[in-house]
């Protein structure tokens, strides 16, 4: 053999056995899932946030955290000595008034006064009715009350006798713990393939390697324009184990196939897949592919299940090159 024919079989070991072995492997069959990641905390379906309407001192904690409660309970009251002295007032008004607009009546049916005096004293009697009335309701103002039945999930702030409350300030949370949702915060630009009725799964650190199911049950028509999400409900089942106050991963299923074609998301480099024919030579394809879910990607359309990918492509590849190929399975 000639020297040129000595350098032509160096050059072909060295351009063919010298270079690292490209894997390649055939695309398989299984399970697909496109969903949209989300977080969110188990809440009531349910909830009322109980605060005072007025300012003042508590003078009475009528029920603590886990009590159940009916809608109008009672649950604190708050110091009303100012605003009973005041109904009492008004009461001893309205009596004087009643009595004093009954001699008017007597008195003008007589002749014995004037029809103004009548009316004056009937204008002072319909005054004084509406006086106590909204005194009554400052009264009650006092008074906080369940706005629903259930149960108290919380109490906002320690609450003793003596402490001054401001009006707006949430004191108790109220809900039925038996009926949950989940409340989530879900991304602007994955809201449009949201829909009522999806499936979600469902993860929470207390159930840790459990995937609960929960359906979209509710989403709100207008978004967060600051934090950019819409808030989404999750129905959970009646027997749910989760409980009020957890927080939780989500994962929404948009689309499910359980015998989708796959191959290793490794292979995928920029929406390329590269192939090798029986003669190890490249072939650059572009597939129509799903979302990259971990390990595997997809195949929508572009390769069926004969080919052979290469697994973990470098970047200096090119069509029709022909390259050292390790197939695995075969």
């Amino acid at each position: 053999m000639g020297l040129a024919g000595i350098v032509a079989v160096v050059f072909l070991y060295l351009s063919l056995f010298a270079q690292p072995a490209l894997t390649a492997v055939q695309p398989t069959r299984g399970p697909s899932v496109v969903a949209v990641y989300a977080t969110g905390t188990v809440e009531p379906v349910h909830v009322a946030r109980v605060g005072a309407n007025v300012s003042g001192r508590i003078e009475q904690v009528l029920v603590q955290e886990g009590d159940a409660v009916v809608e109008g309970e009672v649950l604190a009251i708050l110091d009303n000595r100012e605003a009973s002295a005041a109904v009492r007032e008004l009461e001893a008004r309205l009596e004087y008034a009643t009595s004093d607009v009954e001699r008017y009546r007597r008195l003008f049916r007589s002749g014995n006064t004037s029809a103004a005096s009548k009316d004056q004293s009937e204008a002072n009697f319909r005054s004084a009715e509406a006086a106590l009335e909204a005194a009554r309701v400052r009264l009650q103002e006092h008074f906080i009350r369940a706005a629903i039945s259930g149960d108290v999930m919380r109490s906002e702030m320690q609450l003793d006798v003596g402490d001054l409350v401001t009006a707006g300030k949430v004191l108790f949370v109220l809900g039925n713990p038996s009926h949950l949702w989940v409340e989530a915060e879900v991304d602007e630009e994955d809201i449009p393939r949201v829909l009522v009725g999806q499936k979600a799964l469902i993860r929470a650190d207390a159930f840790e390697g459990q995937a609960l199911e929960g359906r979209i049950k509710e989403i709100t028509p207008f978004g967060d324009p600051i934090a950019r999400t819409y808030r989404v409900h999750i129905a959970l089942p009646d027997d749910t184990p989760l409980l009020a106050g957890m927080t939780t991963e989500l994962n929404i299923i948009l689309r499910e196939k359980q015998d989708a074609l796959l191959v290793p998301s490794s292979a995928v480099i920029n929406g390329v897949v590269w192939t090798v024919d029986d003669g190890d030579v490249l072939a650059k394809n572009l597939p129509r592919l799903g979302p990259i879910d971990g390990t595997f990607v997809e195949v929508l359309a572009g390769l069926d299940e004969s080919v052979w990918v290469i697994r973990d492509p470098t970047s200096d590849l090119h069509a029709g090159e022909e390259v050292r190929v390790i197939r695995e399975g075969r």
